[in-house]
């Protein structure tokens, strides 16, 4: 059993973590208590100290290699993270009680975006910048993990070759997770300040407006103050949030060869130019929705309503359940949003649910099937744009398609059996297992008003929520590698 390497792994992923505290620890000493500090400093000295063993106990000890190992480094990461991230909130007592902290660590490193704080105006600074930073941070494992070790996994149908012409690997070894974290990391950084930049320059305070763009890049839904982002009161910082949502719902290889003129590897990707076109439409159509309910509407108004339907439409598509306006998400039917959520992102983004190519190749596997029936000997390929299909492909997406129905209707069992309705233990399972927690809260005013938030849960519920989170940011189907014995044997 060759584990070294993985602890020695999990050592710098702790370091790491650790380090990422001392910029809620700057906050706390400029605008909060010495108790809140004490909150941050005493974790931070015990996760650093944990990770400095493991660096010291097994560095030269042996290299990553082999799908073992991979897979082992894999769970524990998105293990021990949450857990070790959970101890500030804990210690500070926001929220309260150790399933609320570990709910809300989980939600904020897998960016669903849940939240189990009822009042965010009495959460210390540093405690929401803690959240916001937890986001970021999954958002970027998310993007590693699936380039160098999810993606070979899940059956995506990116190749190595392609991995190769934009210089990346597509295996999960040392080598390869170092050139994904040199390759990832910049564009993922810069489109991060490019949004935080944009939304200081369309009248966000300079603190939320951080906090926005470490959520909205991660497709985590976290809000730095109580309330829509319509209390802002500024379109261009809407079209802002629209534009970066987006981004995070596409693929960040694709984003990267566009930015390097790859124009060959852009154009046989057609994924994102579908999930463009499903915010324009959805955001369009729920920007006439808005001015057909608003008498008398003046040109500004009519063009306040537009930018509300696209930024609501882009928070929903990309999973990331920023609440943008409360009359925009209430106009949006429940089996809407609940299917909106499922459907999901790009592959290769932050966004969860099961992924935009993944349904477009069960559909056109079905008109194909469908076409046979009236042309029996017919020849037709399965394609996917210029991208080919083979069986393996298809057959991979339907077995998703299925471990996510059993994982949803499992899991939205056990909420039931806790006290929740079973619509919405149905809609926080669903979001839960896509990696969009504010559905829940989006839907519970107008469909089930009387349903306790997240906070108010049981405790038991709260855990299965976060298995939950764990489970579709990792993809189900990855997960079952576990079982299969043979992804164990050398």
């Amino acid at each position: 059993m060759r584990a070294y390497a993985v602890f020695h792994l999990i050592g710098w992923v702790l370091a790491v973590l650790a380090a990422t505290m001392l910029l809620p620890i700057v906050f706390a000493l400029k605008l909060d208590s010495i108790a809140v500090v004490q909150a941050f400093v005493i974790p931070a000295l015990a996760i650093g100290f944990l990770g400095g063993i493991l660096i010291l106990a097994f560095r030269d000890r042996s290299i990553l290699t082999g799908r073992w190992e991979s897979l082992l480094l894999l769970g524990l990461v998105w293990l021990v993270v949450p857990l070790a991230a959970a101890l500030p909130f804990y210690t500070a007592g926001y929220p309260k009680g150790v399933a609320d902290a570990l709910f809300e660590a989980t939600s904020g490193f897998t960016t669903t975006g849940a939240t189990a704080l009822l009042d965010l105006s009495q959460a210390p600074r540093s405690i929401i910048i803690w959240r916001s930073v937890l986001q970021w941070l999954g958002g970027l494992t998310t993007l590693l993990t699936l380039v160098t070790i999810l993606g070979p996994l899940s059956g995506t149908n990116l190749l190595d070759r392609q991995l190769r012409i934009i210089g990346l690997g597509a295996h999960g070894s040392v080598r390869h997770m170092l050139e994904a974290v040199r390759s990832i990391t910049p564009p993922y950084g810069a489109l991060t300040m490019a949004c935080f930049m944009g939304l200081v320059f369309s009248g966000i305070p300079a603190f939320d407006a951080f906090c926005l763009a470490l959520s909205t890049l991660s497709t985590g839904g976290f809000m730095p103050r109580e309330g829509t982002i319509a209390v802002y009161g500024s379109a261009t910082a809407e079209l802002c949030l629209a534009f970066f949502m987006a981004a995070g719902a596409v693929s960040v290889l694709w984003i990267r060869a566009t930015l390097q003129m790859r124009w060959a590897f852009v154009r046989v990707t057609t994924e994102p130019l579908w999930i463009i076109g499903l915010i324009v439409c959805f955001g369009t159509g729920l920007g006439i929705l808005l001015m057909a309910n608003t008498p008398g509407t003046s040109w500004s108004e009519a063009s306040s309503s537009l930018t509300l339907g696209l930024a609501t439409a882009a928070s929903i598509v990309s999973t990331t359940g920023l609440p943008i306006s409360d009359n925009a998400q209430d106009m949006i039917p429940y089996m809407l949003l609940l299917g909106l959520c499922i459907l999901g992102g790009g592959r290769f983004s932050t966004a969860g649910g099961l992924k935009v190519y993944r349904v477009l190749s069960m559909l056109r596997q079905a008109g194909r099937e469908l076409r046979l029936l009236i042309y029996p000997h017919g020849v037709r390929p399965a394609r996917h744009g210029e991208e080919s299909r083979d069986v393996e492909i298809i057959k991979s997406a339907w077995i998703m398609l299925a471990a996510f129905i059993i994982a949803a209707g499992a899991l939205a069992i056990t909420l039931a059996a806790s006290g929740l309705l079973f619509s919405g233990a149905l809609l926080a399972s669903a979001g839960a297992l896509s990696n969009m927690g504010p559905i829940y809260e989006i839907a519970r005013g107008v469909n089930f008003p009387q349903a306790p938030a997240y906070g108010e849960m049981t405790s038991l519920a709260q855990i299965s929520l976060c298995i939950g989170m764990v489970f579709g940011r990792v993809e189900i189907l990855a997960l079952l590698t576990f079982v299969n014995l043979a992804n164990w044997r050398d």
